[in-house]
């Protein structure tokens, strides 16, 4: 096939991935919902949870694929799909944690539908039960997927005032270590057909006695996973998104969110999660999501928005106003979109999770920009640094990983931003250049320039150049053939052997969270031990212990290791990135700590180093709650010490083999000496 021809099909197919639209709000309209028989309604104000007090433990996503509709795809691209769900449902479980039941997970069944009628007479025995079966009940759906009966809670018909029912259908076997159960459908669907730029979509159908989704259908449209050049992350963006939304980020489930923050084993239902602020914006109003979105913004407690351009209610984040985030409507490419603080905030919202939130991603768009930011009224200031004004103009993407174009879309209200090109682009995509200035790298970012070596004026606009952290918003940039030039943040510079001025953004770079895309189609999993930058600093052991006995699998080591990293960082007050374990978590629950400088990791400030930082903890246990295994106690012991005790036990146990040698060589002479005695007396008897 042509070059042309390649480059012409793979920018149609980036045009299709960066269009993609997401159904859920639509979907989940047409996805009848089941709750547990004479479960609490939601308007009722205190709601018991549970009888006996469980920890909370990673959530389980169990994925259901459908028996058959795997012919529709490639050996090659069902293996990618699996994949990148594996990526999803680990990403997931490490995020979301409950209290989990006892047993195998069993699904309801919808009385309304198996039941004909209801004995609706409160002095028969039998009251409100089911009197007669439906002849045309066949089963449960959740959306156009077939529950099977393997799964569902079996249903009897009872008589009048009988004590035995007249007919049982029997419990299924239900599906076993499972928290939410995921059926996941491939078919080109009427709404695959109608929506060309649509790779997935998803609802919920089934809640527990607290209202939390507990099984829930993803569906996959073939005809964008055969469009020929797969992209994993791509995949495991649209899943994430698709899949949070079955978990409880939905405008039909706001009413179900709870607060459990009470004492003792009730929660109750929150009054309101939604309400219009004065400029008619719909926005969440929970206590988690307005401590952090007042936070992102640098005002006190705020609404978080909603998108307002999808009614009644939208399902998405304002993407006015939250540019990157995984819920917004319209998803940037994968290594511009974060699972950010807001996200988790409204999970924690939600009452029926606890959630990890070490893994936020920060979320740079509108950082500290104040209550107005983002709205059609204000977007078109250009001293925001957020939005542009001039359709066409090459710029950057707020992030500095790629040049961007000056665009808006249906959602933006008007306002325009730089949405990554979708050719070329990619400063941290290494490719050469040549009779260019720039340099595409992956230490290279974007700046707005006009640097030429030309006795000439160009337009400023968006380049590709070198740079190297320094410190916290601290860097210095190369321009192809200069010298390493500091780079204050917020000014203007010059570049010595080029003509024009070069901005140094404010606030984007050097911030220890820009780290380059890694430009690989294939599923790459990186366990907590990989490999680290050497080091001469040595390692520290670190000795964990728990309140509560877990029987551990390889996953809830690396889960448990991963989580006591991060919780050594924040009483260190070092930079996670810093911190690695060489191995992993041997069967006391033990592993080497190691201390580094990798490459994506800002420099660490002047001063004490990051190893004698830790060093100062061996003295002075940790101990946290942990949101996945209870009680965790962290202590550290360094190797060091811990090879200078072996060495003195190994010298005691030298000395005491030496002097041990040394009696039994003292026996051995004097075993000798005697019988040489005894041999001398022999032969000269003694006389009469």
């Amino acid at each position: 096939m042509p070059t042309a021809i390649i480059s012409t099909f793979c920018l149609s197919l980036m045009v299709k991935l960066c269009s993609s639209v997401c159904l859920h709000d639509s979907v989940q309209q047409d996805t009848h919902v089941v709750s547990p028989p004479n479960v609490i309604p939601h308007t009722t104000r205190i709601i018991r949870r549970s009888t006996t007090w469980t920890p909370q433990l990673p959530l389980r996503v169990t994925p259901w694929y459908l028996p058959g509709e795997s012919a529709l795809l490639k050996p090659s691209q069902n293996t990618q799909l699996q994949s990148a769900m594996r990526e999803v449902i680990k990403i997931i479980s490490n995020m979301l944690s409950v209290h989990r039941s006892e047993g195998p997970l069993l699904l309801n069944r919808d009385m309304n539908k198996y039941c004909h009628f209801v004995w609706g007479d409160p002095s028969l025995l039998n009251y409100r039960r089911c009197g007669s079966q439906d002849a045309s009940y066949h089963g449960e759906r959740c959306l156009d997927v077939v529950i099977p009966d393997s799964h569902l809670y079996g249903y009897e018909v009872w008589p009048m005032n009988g004590t035995e029912p007249d007919h049982i259908i029997p419990d299924g076997t239900g599906v076993p270590s499972t928290d939410f159960l995921l059926y996941v459908r491939v078919a080109q669907t009427e709404k695959c057909a109608l929506q060309p730029s649509v790779i997935a979509y998803a609802s919920y159908c089934q809640l527990d006695h607290l209202g939390r989704p507990i099984a829930g259908v993803i569906v996959f449209c073939p005809n964008r996973l055969r469009d020929g050049v797969y992209q994993h992350q791509h995949l495991v963006q649209v899943c994430l998104h698709e899949i949070l939304h079955a978990l409880g980020f939905s405008s039909s489930l706001f009413e179900h969110w709870i607060d459990c923050s009470f004492e003792g084993h009730v929660c109750s239902s929150r009054s309101r999660v939604t309400n219009t602020d004065e400029r008619g914006q719909l926005r969440i109003y929970t206590p988690k999501v307005m401590q952090r979105m007042g936070e992102h913004l640098g005002v006190g407690s705020i609404g978080a928005p909603l998108e307002n351009q999808e009614s009644p209610t939208s399902s998405h984040w304002e993407a006015r106003i939250m540019q990157g985030s995984i819920l917004t409507a319209s998803l940037s490419p994968p290594h511009l979109t974060s699972l950010d603080p807001i996200t988790l905030a409204a999970f924690q919202d939600m009452g029926w999770y606890g959630v990890n939130t070490s893994i936020i991603n920060h979320l740079v768009w509108g950082k500290g920009a104040g209550v107005h930011f983002g709205l059609p009224s204000t977007c078109q200031v250009r001293l925001s640094g957020f939005f542009c004004r001039d359709e066409g103009d090459i710029g950057c993407h707020h992030l500095h990983l790629d040049k961007g174009n000056c665009s808006t879309d249906e959602f933006m209200d008007g306002c325009h931003i730089y949405k990554p090109l979708l050719h070329g682009g990619e400063c941290w995509l290494k490719q050469e250049t040549p009779g260019l200035d720039e340099v595409y790298h992956p230490q290279s970012r974007c700046f707005f320039s006009n640097l030429t070596k030309e006795m000439k004026r160009e337009k400023v606009k968006g380049r590709c150049y070198l740079h190297r952290c320094l410190a916290p918003n601290n860097f210095q940039i190369k321009v192809q053939g200069s010298e390493w030039t500091d780079c204050p943040a917020g000014e203007w510079i010059e570049v010595k052997g080029f003509e024009g001025l070069l901005l140094c953004p404010d606030g984007r770079l050097c911030l220890g969270f820009d780290r380059p895309p890694v430009p690989t189609s294939v599923s790459t999993v990186t366990p907590f031990f990989s490999t680290f930058p050497q080091t001469t600093s040595p390692g520290i052991r670190v000795q964990l212990s728990t309140l509560v006995n877990v029987k551990w699998s390889t996953d809830k080591k690396n889960l448990l290791a991963e989580e006591v990293l991060g919780v050594i960082a924040q009483h260190a007050g070092v930079q996670r990135c810093l911190l690695q374990a060489s191995t992993q978590l041997d069967k006391e629950l033990s592993f080497v700590l190691m201390v580094g400088e990798p490459n994506n990791c800002r420099p660490h400030p002047t001063g004490s180093s990051p190893h004698s930082t830790i060093l100062k903890l061996i003295d002075h246990p940790i101990t946290y709650e942990s949101p996945h295994f209870s009680t965790i106690t962290i202590r550290f012991l360094s190797l060091d010490s811990h090879n200078k005790s072996l060495s003195q036990l190994g010298l005691i146990i030298g000395s005491f083999g030496v002097l041990c040698c040394a009696l039994l060589i003292l026996a051995v002479c004097w075993c000798k000496h005697r019988a040489r005695l005894l041999q001398v007396r022999d032969t000269n008897p003694a006389q009469p």
